[in-house]
């Protein structure tokens, strides 16, 4: 993939001045989700704890659980969410985050990529079908719109790249750089 024909493009419809209105956040969100972390020192700790994890993929799936997940989810002990949390925070390698945050039951690749960057929204964002949808189109055929079996690993190492360079170039975080393309894909591409 060429990351910079890719980076390009999105930084053009930066600077072209597209932006979208802030819809007002239902109290479910992430960004107050994040808030909520700052203020409890959640970043600064390293970690998380179970409920930090159910409140992280409640947020993700729209305030609701299957009851499946959710026992898939209380199914970690306290010690292994702790564990693999603390390593997942710790590193700067994006494929070795998500691999480890997807050893906890109840956890997906979009799930992974949220407690990463809802936890430190600095280094990371979230991959999510609107956003990588967004950045398929500035790839103009580079990147496959929906690829078989979900987002996998793999996409995920295309779009940290992009999104890590764009944040880069632009002064932006990496998390208002997967907001926008979220937003960009909401309101161009497919309302």
């Amino acid at each position: 993939m060429d990351t910079q024909q890719v980076v390009s493009a999105i930084l053009a419809a930066m600077k072209s001045g597209k932006t979208f209105e802030t819809l007002v956040l239902p109290t479910n969100s992430p960004e107050r989700l994040m808030t909520s972390f700052r203020e409890r020192g959640v970043p600064e700790r390293g970690f998380l704890l179970p409920d930090e994890l159910e409140e992280i993929a409640l947020v993700k799936n729209g305030g609701k659980l299957s009851t499946k997940t959710r026992e898939a989810l209380w199914s970690n002990s306290k010690d292994t969410i702790e564990r693999l949390t603390r390593m997942a925070l710790g590193t700067d390698d994006p494929e070795l985050a998500v691999r480890l945050l997807l050893g906890l039951d109840g956890v997906r690749l979009p799930t992974a990529t949220c407690i990463l960057a809802w936890t430190l929204p600095h280094k990371w964002p979230v991959i999510d079908v609107r956003a990588w949808r967004a950045l398929v189109g500035f790839s103009k055929g580079i990147l496959v719109a929906d690829p078989p079996g979900g987002l996998k690993v793999r996409h995920w190492r295309q779009y940290f790249a992009v999104v890590k360079e764009v944040a880069t170039t632009s002064a932006m975080t990496p998390q208002a750089v997967d907001v926008w393309l979220y937003r960009y894909d909401k309101h161009t591409a497919n309302p």
